[in-house]
This record gives structure tokens, sequence and C-alpha cells, in this order.
């Protein structure tokens, strides 16, 4: 592996500068176990405490002074809270095998106002594969340095070039447990896929959420949240694990053309679906696309099962405890989960007489698909919202978020304006998609791959369920788990074999263009 992350701390209050950024990778080298880990970052907090006490807090020194004094330190021990949470992160990658390295962002964005050394910090962002952006939360949202940062990518036109198809992820960390770290990490996540990154949240070990969400009010106080560094751990597995699936794809290219199910979730007068039916005929892309039409169908309320799935068994048998013989999941189970991208499609309105919504009780239901091994893991999407303007609904925003939790791979959401009866920015929308079915290549290309080299099988962890977690338990036991796992890997091996053409430059070249 070759990949390359870069840790990125967004806090005035960072313990790291200059050469100190080289020490701590070398410390961090140097641990080889997770209890080693959190034993240096117990001391780095104490030693980070220490420097405020002896910059003056113990004699109560204005804040300002106190701030002063630490700046004149020499940057290369302790870490801050935010610095620690990415510590942790960048740790697992490096367990990983991944390159990695730190960035204070005050270096480059001080509390002056003034941009320094850009130059420097662009060239160490567009050398790395992924990106791991970790800060404080303020009044639920991020800090002005991780705004600074995604306001440079958004006006520099290299590095929003240069940034396409990297792959993001986010860490937080708030004064409270439930201190806005997760609407940090969403806002922030929006802004990063809309520039054009790839997003993820951390991975199944913590229960695939949406990045790092430490806890930590006082100085010193993050390594006592050991959750919060595990799903921080977590969030770094995640960037480089989807990195180096990216670099696998790197000089090989499908046969056929990416099969991308939309699944057309609330309608009215067919009008989203019409939307999606024109794309497909257009002609413009090439896509094998299938349309489940699943607002028009009868879908059954999650009952909330204390165990889900039923049982343990292969990807194509329904296994949810619903058996209405009418409802829609277990009628189109195998298409839903057929695919190599999916795009969720909803039609918004500002008056909802007539329309037709299955979202929330699908969003609902798909639980048990989670919940079995996480399906749709790694697999690419994007909402596509077909919105009159004024309908306010927000629902980029809550499919993006709902979908994430699936273990998907995340990019720009597609909304098509409609105004009068017409669509104003329907260009726009056709640009976004060729961008997208891009992605949906290289995704689907090392997805396949990763699965058929017998990659580390992703397991649920059902976190915070006392009952499931005994089932589950159980279930590691069953040969009927192995037999799934080995289901999976000869699928893609089988896949592999049927739809992917070597590294051959010129035969790569033809079917990009394709």
């Amino acid at each position: 592996m070759n990949v390359k992350i870069l840790g990125l701390s967004a806090s005035l209050r960072n313990a790291r500068r200059g050469g100190g950024n080289h020490d701590l990778i070398a410390e961090l080298m140097a641990l080889n176990t997770k209890d080693e880990l959190f034993d240096y970052l117990k001391n780095q907090a104490k030693i980070h405490l220490a420097n405020f006490v002896d910059s003056g807090r113990k004699e109560g020194l204005a804040f300002d002074e106190l701030y002063k004094n630490l700046k004149k330190l020499k940057g290369d021990k302790g870490l801050s809270n935010s610095e620690i949470a990415l510590a942790a992160a960048l740790w697992s990658a490096k367990e990983l095998g991944a390159e990695i390295e730190h960035l204070s962002l005050s270096e480059y964005f001080p509390e002056h106002g003034r941009v320094e050394n850009v130059d420097e910090l662009k060239e160490k962002m567009l050398a790395c594969d992924g990106l791991l952006l970790s800060g404080p939360v303020y009044f639920g949202d991020r800090g002005s340095l991780a705004q600074s940062v995604t306001d440079l990518i958004r006006e520099d036109p290299e590095l929003r070039e240069g940034m396409k198809g990297k792959v993001y992820g986010g860490i937080a960390v708030g004064a409270k447990r439930n201190g806005g770290q997760e609407t940090t990490l969403i806002y922030q996540l929006i802004d990063m896929i809309n520039i054009g990154f790839l997003g993820v949240g951390n991975d199944s070990e913590t229960t695939s959420q949406y990045g790092g969400t430490g806890h930590a009010g006082d100085i010193g106080t993050m390594p006592n949240d050991v959750y919060g560094l595990d799903t921080s751990m977590g969030c770094g597995r995640r960037v480089t694990r989807i990195a180096a699936t990216l670099q696998l794809a790197a000089g090989k290219v499908l046969q056929d053309r990416p099969h991308v199910s939309f699944w057309v979730l609330q309608d009215k007068e067919d009008r989203a679906y019409q939307f999606v039916d024109k794309m497909l005929t257009s002609g413009r892309f090439p896509i094998q696309g299938r349309i489940l039409r699943l607002a028009e169908q009868n879908v059954v309320r999650c009952l909330a099962c204390d165990v889900c799935p039923t049982n343990v068994d292969m990807d194509g048998v329904y296994r949810c405890i619903i058996k209405t013989k009418t409802d829609a999941l277990r009628n189109l189970h195998s298409d839903l989960i057929e695919g190599d991208a999916i795009i969720p499609v909803v039609y918004s309105t500002q008056d909802r007489t007539g329309l037709i919504s299955r979202y929330q009780e699908f969003i609902e239901r798909t639980r048990y698909l989670r919940r079995g091994d996480y399906v749709f893991s790694d697999t690419l999407c994007a909402p596509l919202v077909v919105e009159e303007l004024g309908a306010g609904d927000n629902m980029q925003i809550r499919m993006m978020t709902s979908m994430l939790r699936h273990h998907t791979i995340i990019t720009k959401p597609m909304t098509a304006y409609l105004h009068n009866g017409a669509y104003i920015n329907e260009e726009q929308v056709w640009s976004e998609m060729d961008e997208f079915l891009a992605q949906a290549k290289r995704t689907t290309v090392g997805r396949m791959l990763t699965a058929a080299s017998g990659a580390e099988h992703l397991k649920y962890n059902p976190v915070g369920y006392v009952l499931a977690a005994m089932k589950d338990a159980e279930d590691v036991k069953m040969k009927r788990r192995k037999e799934m796992i080995d289901n999976r890997m000869a699928r893609a091996r089988a896949m592999v074999s049927l739809r992917l053409l070597s590294d051959d430059p010129a035969e790569a070249a033809r079917r990009a263009a394709i």
C-alpha cells in the first residue's frame, strides 16, 4: 500500500507546529499496540495541560497573555484535544500501512487572519490520497480554521480540481457528550462532497457513524473518552481503506457499463420517475440503469425488532421478520442489493397534495440490510432531488446522512430545480451525473478487487443492543456466517473475471472514453 493520509488539526490551541509535526508522526510510528497509543495520548494530554499551567494558568493570567506565552514554546510536545483525536485516527491509518502526515492549520491561518505559507499547505493537500480534518465544535458547527481551509479549496482552482475524488473523513471534539459533534461532521461533510471529495464516516467497529466524535471540555481531557477515540480510529481506518481501494482501481476499467440503481422513494404525478427516465433514455450516459419505483408500492413499517436481521445467511436471502406478501422490500430484496452505485430519488414540492412518499418507511426498513453486515458497504451513493423552488424539504441532507450509515461512499448530491414547469439547471445536473459515473467506475472496480482479495470482512457491531449482541455472539460461531463471507468473496471473484480488463493503457483509455 502506498496510500498517503494527511491529518489537518483545526484548533488554535494546537500544541504541535513546525518540526513538532514531524516529531508527532515519528512518535506515532513507534507505537505498536492500542494500549501503547492510549498511554501515549494520556501522557501528551498531561504535557499539554502542564504547558498551560506553566504559561500562566496557575497565576490566573488572562488567556490572551497566556496564549502569547504558549506560542513561545517550540511546539514539539503535548497534544491538544483535537490533536489527540486526530493522532488516534492517524495511528489507525498507520496500522493499515498508510503513510501519515500531520499539519496544524493555525500555522497557515493564524489568529490575526492573514494566510501564511499557503503554497506549502497546498502541496501537502494535493499529494495526499485521503484527508482527515479534526477540530473543535462551535455552536454545533466547525471552528473558523476548518472553515478557512474549506474556503481555500473552494477559491483555489488548482485545489478545487486536485481534491476531486480524494477521500475525506471528519473528526469533531465538543465539550459535551451531545455537544454538536454530529451536526459539525454533517455540515462539514456536505461542504466537502460538494467540493468533490468522496465522503466517508467511521467503520463497522463503531457502527458506521459520521466520523470521530470526541467528548473533551477542559484541556487534556480527550484521552478519558475511550469511545470517542475509538470512533476517531474508525474514521482513520475508513479513510485509509477507501483510499487503498481506489488505488487498486488505478489503470483498470470495466468491460461493461456501471450498474446504477435509482430508488424513486417520493413522487408526484411521476415527475421524479420521468426525470430519471429521461436521463436514462437520453443516450448521453454510459450506464445500465434500473429504476425501482418504490413510492408506488406498499412498504410496511419497521417493527424495531430486538434481533435484526432474523438470522445469518447469504446476501440474496431476505431476512427481515416482516413477511407480508405485498411488502415491497420482501419482493424487491434481490433488486435492492444488486448494483454498483445507488441514487435515491425524491420529488420535493411546496404543495404536497397528491405527493406519494414511502421515503421514511423505506429507510426504516433498510435496517435489516445494514445489520446484515453492511450489504451496501463501499457502494457509491449520491442523492437526487427533483425540487420545486421553495419546497424546503432538506431531502438531500436526509438522504445523505441516512445512506452514509450503510457504510457507503457519499458523493455530491444532485438537485434539479423546477420552476413554472421547466427545469432551470438541467445541464448542471447532467454534468454532475457525468462526474458521478466517473467516480462510480473507480469505486466499482476497487470494491470488486478488494472483496475478491479476501480483505477483512466487515461485521455489524450491535453497540447498545444487549439482546442483539448476545445473538450476534452466537452467530459468529456458526458455520453459516463463514459460508456467507465465502459467498461474498466468490461472487466478487466472479465479477472481476467477467467485468474487469487488465491495466493495458490503450484499452483502459479506450474503455474510459466510452
